[in-house]
């Protein structure tokens, strides 16, 4: 369990960012390259991405294994620049910043001779560093910008909802589906148990494509805080023309063909939680309609409704999400 711990000063200073970290997405990203999971989502870009990488970029699964820890040097943003600058940041840490966090990676993976010469900040390994996350950027993220920007737009747009309605209380509520919020302190579901003091620093929130499950953060308390939360993509999100999350849903075939195409798209569309009339919205499908079947979504396990004052939201279940991304949960 990950708890922050904030203040009125961090409460005041809780901001959305306007994108999607570059970084931070390179970073996902590599992750979920590694993975068979949910092969729903990410099959059809794993096998285009695996197809045009060069070798070269191979080495930075050495830094960004699918599981344990990654350096917290390689992503130093919060959202607030592009690629080329946070790239330039990484490049330029500190020794002593880059020797700390590649000293944490030796004590879960064996260091190589490359891992040690970037733990002791030699040109030439920063400088293959560099060109690695650059020819990898270019192959896996670069083509998808435009189809990733919409959806976090639309997410934000929706956080912007949750605060004018309901303020930071709502916003952070509303962040995760399993985010507990007890003021001063927000609980989030990790697999390590970690606790986060703000100080008084405020809070960045940073919204992923790539990250599955659960939110993420730095280890290390003394770098700028921020919160990387998962965006849930549409299936088929790469296919062209597809809608962006909230501007209506896509068909994924095999989802349909379990479930049919209405129950699929709001089973989709209730991924984000929201209210009835919300659900309506985003799949496009008449308000009665939504009621049915998310009965019948809900009698299956796949749903759950709550009520929120004098509205019901409903969300996605775990065996809900298991079925989306085509993978059994657990």
């Amino acid at each position: 369990m990950l708890r922050i711990h904030f203040t009125s000063e961090d409460l005041r200073n809780v901001t959305v960012a306007e994108s999607a970290d570059p970084l931070w997405d390179v970073l996902l990203s590599l992750h979920s390259l590694q993975e068979r999971d949910d092969s729903l989502v990410f099959g059809e870009w794993r096998r285009r991405t695996r197809a045009a990488l060069p070798a070269s970029v191979r080495l930075l699964t050495e830094l960004a294994r699918p599981w344990g820890y990654s350096p917290d040097f390689l992503t130093p943003g919060r959202g607030e620049a592009d690629f080329g600058t946070q790239l330039d940041r990484v490049l330029s840490t500190p020794r002593d910043a880059l020797r700390a966090d590649m000293a944490s990676l030796a004590a879960e993976a064996p260091p190589t001779p490359w891992t040690r010469a970037l733990a002791e900040a030699k040109a030439p390994a920063l400088g293959t560093l560099g060109a690695a996350i650059t020819a990898y950027h270019r192959v896996a993220l670069a083509p998808y910008q435009e189809r990733m920007r919409a959806h976090a737009d639309a997410d934000r747009d929706r956080r912007a909802r949750d605060m004018l309605s309901g303020g930071v209380d709502r916003l952070l509520a509303e962040l995760h589906p399993r985010a507990r919020w007890e003021a001063p302190v927000l609980h989030l579901p990790v697999y390590a148990e970690q606790d986060l003091y703000l100080d008084g620093r405020g809070l960045v929130l940073v919204p992923s494509l790539f990250l599955r499950i659960q939110p993420i953060t730095l280890l290390d308390a003394e770098r700028p805080p921020v919160l990387v939360y998962p965006l849930q993509p549409q299936l088929g999100w790469l296919s062209p023309g597809l809608p962006a999350e909230g501007t209506g849903a896509g068909d994924p075939a095999p989802l349909v063909a379990l479930v049919g195409r209405t129950r699929a798209v709001i089973l989709e569309a209730a991924v984000t939680p929201g209210t009835t009339t919300e659900i309506a919205a985003r799949a496009r499908v008449a308000l009665p309609v939504v009621s049915r079947h998310a009965s019948v979504l809900r009698a299956a396990g796949l749903l759950e409704t709550r009520r929120a004052g004098q509205s019901v939201r409903h969300h996605v279940t775990g065996l809900g999400m298991a079925l989306l991304n085509g993978r059994l949960p657990g």
